[in-house]
């Protein structure tokens, strides 16, 4: 998601940042962005192994080393995209709940709205028993109601 509609974007003083986490501390600074960023930033570092195009990568351009590790705000450590599956392992409700939505956005071409949270706590609920399957998953939003009637 973008920034609020009330928040200017920002140019954080960025003299002598020499990696992304350097950079992401420096934006963190800024209050008006903290509460988003502290949440979406370890994500994001614990990726950053992968460089633009998906090739692994350890140094930025063969110097400095990369820190794939991060902290989420519960104070979990995670560290590189292993670390990133299993910190979401442990929420499968919740992650399952991020994925249906995004799924139903993709599919319904649309916003989620209002009407659609009966049939996405459907599905959520139903996960449990097909052991999160993600052939499953799309299965039953393809059989949605709303899928059906858009």
């Amino acid at each position: 998601n973008p920034p609020p509609p009330d928040i200017d974007p920002i140019e954080p003083d960025t003299r002598g940042v020499t990696t992304i986490r350097a950079l992401m501390e420096k934006h963190r600074n800024n209050p008006t962005c903290f509460e988003c960023h502290r949440k979406i930033d370890p994500l994001g570092l614990s990726m950053e192994h992968y460089d633009y195009i998906g090739i692994w990568r350890d140094r930025y351009n063969k110097k400095l080393p990369i820190d794939g590790s991060g902290k989420m705000p519960d104070g979990t450590a995670i560290n590189g995209p292993t670390g990133i599956k299993q910190y979401l392992s442990t929420r499968p409700e919740q992650f399952t709940r991020c994925l249906t939505e995004k799924l139903f956005i993709y599919a319904m071409g649309r916003r989620i709205s209002f009407i659609d949270r009966d049939d996405i706590d459907r599905i959520v609920a139903a996960m449990p028993r097909h052991k999160y399957g993600l052939r499953e998953l799309i299965q039953q939003v393809v059989a949605s109601e709303p899928f059906h009637t858009k």
